[in-house]
């Protein structure tokens, strides 16, 4: 990805219906989460399964749909150093 280009992932639609729903409604990755040693550039969906049962996602199932978009930065954007988190490590 570019640097200033986002990853966006979205649930599929037919998944609630299965009772899963993204829990953070809509996944967002940075440029700078790809080649991550950290991470390797994994991204996962975190579900919460809103039905009493298991639900079973097998290896190779379509569970979400991604988005890139690309984003423009305010002026006073002044962030520095290297991140090097994965979930909520924006801010930290």
């Amino acid at each position: 990805m570019a640097k200033n280009e986002a990853l966006l992932i979205f649930n599929r639609s037919s998944n609630p219906s299965r009772g899963l729903l993204l829990a953070n409604g809509v996944g967002v990755v940075d440029s700078d989460y790809y080649g991550n040693e950290d991470n390797d550039g994994n991204i996962g969906f975190p579900f919460y399964n809103i039905f009493p049962w298991k639900v079973k996602i097998s290896r190779g199932q379509k569970i979400g749909q991604g988005v890139f978009v690309t984003f423009k930065k305010t002026a006073d954007d002044v962030a520095e150093g290297t991140r090097t988190g994965g979930f909520g490590s924006t801010g930290k």
